[in-house]
């Protein structure tokens, strides 16, 4: 499992490369503008907040693209019919998910602590509790693509799919909550945070994260011992 991590990794780096540079670029951004003009109406942070989610999707996006890749080589099916067990094929899957969610959750908060400097808003407990909730929930949703990418043997297609049900489901609805919940003067970021700042949202965005990796990978599990992944 190791040299399948390390191959996977080694071989997506130009991901991690293009997630680095955009935090750095678009902190940078952030912080020229927030060190001229004290962020007052929260241009700055809905911004910021936008560069955060920005890197995210870019260090997750390898996941699909790489099973995709794996699967059009031939490589899954040569990995598989090389000794490795499926439960190993998929937990090694998993593993790589998880380590990328970890890499961008420790890129976010490196910006957060850079912006902090300027303004000491960027960077606290709940800065940091929500950017972990936020990364959680964006590795739950690439999770559960890994299934559909089998079937469509193509990740644009399943992410399509996913985005498409994230979207109507998630998106528009977490909107309408976050708007109820804004005071008039308030921005869409600020009562984001504040509704994910509260005791019951976090709880249940958490628990939908921790089923839905539980559930996929129970999918992903049973897809791969059917047979035909390539």
């Amino acid at each position: 499992m190791k040299g399948i991590l390390y191959g996977n990794f080694l071989l997506n780096k130009k991901w991690f490369i293009a997630a680095g540079i955009t935090a750095v670029l678009g902190t940078a951004f952030c912080a020229f503008f927030v060190s001229l003009v004290p962020d007052e109406a929260g241009v700055v942070a809905t911004l910021f907040f936008g560069m955060q989610m920005v890197v995210m999707a870019i260090i997750v996006e390898w996941l699909g693209r790489n099973l995709e890749a794996n699967i059009k080589c031939r490589f899954a099916d040569i990995t598989l019919a090389g000794g490795i067990s499926k439960n190993t094929f998929v937990m090694s899957e998993l593993l790589k998910n998880f380590i990328t969610i970890v890499i961008g959750f420790v890129m976010c908060v490196m910006m957060q602590l850079v912006m902090s400097v300027f303004d000491k808003s960027f960077f606290s407990l709940d800065t940091v509790k929500m950017t972990a909730l936020l990364i959680v929930f964006m590795g739950a949703i690439e999770w559960t693509v890994n299934p559909l990418v089998i079937n469509f043997k193509s990740a644009e297609k399943a992410g399509l799919v996913m985005g498409l049900i994230l979207a109507f489901g998630v998106v528009i609805p977490l909107m309408i909550i976050s708007n109820a919940f804004a005071e008039e003067t308030a921005d869409f970021v600020s009562a984001f945070f504040k509704l994910l700042s509260g005791n019951w949202m976090p709880l249940i965005i958490f628990g939908i994260s921790a089923a839905l990796y539980a559930i996929f990978y129970l999918a992903l599990l049973a897809r791969v011992k059917k047979g035909d992944v390539c």
